[in-house]
């Protein structure tokens, strides 16, 4: 790729008033002043105010995303979303997927665009001195907490435990809630959960993620989960639902361990059998995990992947 320009354009805002207009039009005017070799355009096209800057992108040197492969309820004003999504990628060439589950999704819909599937990588808030707990197997609920990641299985689950007498486990649920009322009153067991119900600094999350044992994700709908990515960083061995966003990247037994999604019973069995055997397995995991991270996620693996993907589009160009 001697010789050649990729421009990264990065830009975080929230905003869906039409002033965003006029910041788009200020966005295509940089990248046409560029004129770069290969534009890499990474957002998520669900409001209508963007549509003029992705329709002017050009169709032969820019590469989109779809961390979505198509559009779910917990989108905003989902039936918008679906419009202007359908809008957007009907026009694009080349796009970048991050996920099996969701590019599948994506070429049902548009088949004629050629997809490049690259993993999301880990995601580090830093390092922690702090070591794993020894008083319990802690088993932690870590992001917003909404009704899709079906937190309550996971109090039920372990209120079950508690009545009938498995000790030694704390469940350690941390993130914010806006009717956080509705599942603390699921709560029976108090002596097994420690609740701490906020939106947390990103400079707690290495030592929460560091001294807690597993993290558990008891979804019951999802595409992609950013706090599973934060997890393998901390090598921390996931308990998921079996939904296809998880098994894409959870293999049970090397990073982590799958349960039915919503069958409360099956969540029992491994979180009993995680404390059982935790003296003797939990270490051989944890290497495990180390090593499965090294093999699909490390900086070099991945930059590998995204080199490929620049080539080829560049070379289609020729």
């Amino acid at each position: 790729m001697e010789g050649l320009t990729l421009e990264f354009i990065y830009w975080s805002v929230r905003a869906r008033s039409p002033k965003m207009l006029f910041f788009y039009e200020r966005i295509y005017n940089r990248i046409k002043q560029l004129n770069s070799d290969l534009v890499y355009f990474n957002y998520v096209p669900t409001s209508p105010y963007v549509l003029p800057l992705y329709w002017r992108l050009s169709k032969t040197k820019t590469i989109v995303t779809a961390h979505d492969g198509n559009v779910k309820p917990s989108f905003h004003i989902p039936w918008l979303a679906k419009a202007v999504f359908n809008m957007a990628f009907s026009t694009k060439k080349y796009v970048n997927t991050f996920s099996d589950t969701e590019r599948k999704l994506f070429l049902n819909t548009f088949n004629r665009a050629e997809s490049f599937l690259i993993p999301l990588a880990l995601k580090d808030f830093g390092p922690s001195n702090k070591n794993k707990r020894t008083d319990h197997i802690i088993f932690l609920f870590f992001g917003s907490i909404h009704s899709n990641k079906n937190l309550s299985l996971l109090i039920e689950a372990a209120n079950n435990l508690y009545k009938k007498g498995i000790r030694g486990f704390k469940v350690s649920i941390n993130g914010f809630a806006n009717d956080w009322a509705v599942y603390e009153a699921k709560i029976e067991c108090l002596e097994v959960f420690e609740c701490d119900i906020r939106l947390h600094k990103n400079s707690e999350i290495p030592d929460l993620f560091s001294t807690s044992h597993y993290a558990v994700f008891p979804y019951k709908e999802m595409s992609q989960s950013g706090a599973l990515k934060v997890a393998f960083n901390y090598n921390l061995p996931v308990i998921v639902s079996d939904l296809p966003g998880f098994t894409n990247e959870v293999k049970s037994g090397i990073n982590g361990y799958v349960f039915k999604s919503d069958v409360v019973e099956d969540l029992e069995r491994i979180m009993v059998e995680r404390i059982n055997n935790h003296a003797k397995e939990y270490p051989s995991i944890q290497e495990r995990v180390i090593n499965y991270n090294a093999e699909n996620y490390a900086t070099v693996v991945l930059s590998n992947k995204y080199l490929k993907m620049f080539n080829e589009v560049l070379s289609k160009q020729k």
